[in-house]
């Protein structure tokens, strides 16, 4: 047999489920090559550490402490009256920074910021008295 077809085979020669003939043609073979050996080793200590990593050892008060946690009576009563200060504070909070803002607004429209243009800031400003067409053919 040649190593290829024994590496097919290796698996199910350690889960047991070849044939008679093919057993002893791989336990032959085994027999006679290294290389076949050390492959069967390093699948053995694959399937070894999948096997444990399948099975995880569990704490044993794992469920106990699980089952304490869960039937523990919370103080529903605080934890209710916490959340509702708090709504209300952040509610308190969103309702004045709106105010604030529309405060700012109306007190910035209320303002002159917008300032007649001078005679001097009009000359430098030749764009509205000129279209955008023979101010370009003009520097062409």
């Amino acid at each position: 047999m040649n190593h290829k077809s024994i590496h097919k085979d290796l698996i199910f020669y350690i889960d047991n489920e070849l044939s008679l003939e093919k057993r002893i043609a791989v336990e032959k073979h085994l027999e006679d090559c290294e290389d076949c050996r050390s492959f069967l080793a390093f699948l053995q200590e694959g399937l070894m550490i999948i096997e444990k990593e399948k099975n995880p050892t569990v704490s044993p008060f794992f469920y106990t402490r699980l089952s304490a946690r869960l039937e523990k009576p919370e103080h529903q009563g605080q934890s209710q009256w916490v959340g509702l200060a708090q709504s209300a504070f952040f509610s308190f909070l969103l309702i004045l920074g709106i105010y604030g803002g529309l405060r700012l607004g109306n007190n910035a429209s209320s303002l002159k910021l917008y300032q007649p243009a001078t005679s001097s800031i009009l000359m430098l400003n030749d764009f509205e008295a000129e279209p955008i067409e023979s101010f370009l053919l003009d520097k062409l």
